[in-house]
This record gives structure tokens, C-alpha cells and sequence, in this order.
């Protein structure tokens, strides 16, 4: 999920919300938010973004 914060007299603060697939030893699993950069317009493009790559080229076929 993608989310946004506009704020008054500085650029809009960006974060890509995930979910570690690994559980914790209680059997839950972590929440994180990445930031990104303010130009990203959706959750898939943010998160190709903390790889480096483009958006066109995230396709994990495996999540680990």
C-alpha cells in the first residue's frame, strides 16, 4: 500500500507499507514502511524503486 503525507512547506513524504513474509518466532509478521521518493505514484513502483530497478522490471516470481 502506498501512502502519502502532503505537508505545508516541504515536499509530500512518500512510504511503500509491506509485510515481511519470514514470521517472527511468535508466528506474526513485521510491518515496515519504506520511504520513497516523492514522485511515486503506486505501491509496485516504490518498491521496484528499492531495488533500483524500474517499475517494468519488478516481477519477483518468489518471495523469500
Amino acid at each position: 500500500m502506498l501512502w502519502r503525507v502532503d505537508l505545508p512547506d516541504d515536499e509530500p513524504v512518500v512510504m511503500v507499507e509491506v509485510v515481511n513474509s519470514t514470521p517472527e518466532p511468535d508466528g506474526t509478521h513485521r510491518t515496515y514502511w519504506l520511504r520513497v521518493p516523492p514522485r511515486t505514484r503506486t505501491a509496485r513502483q516504490g518498491v521496484a524503486w528499492t531495488f533500483g530497478i524500474a517499475e517494468e522490471g519488478y516481477a519477483p516470481v518468489l518471495e523469500t
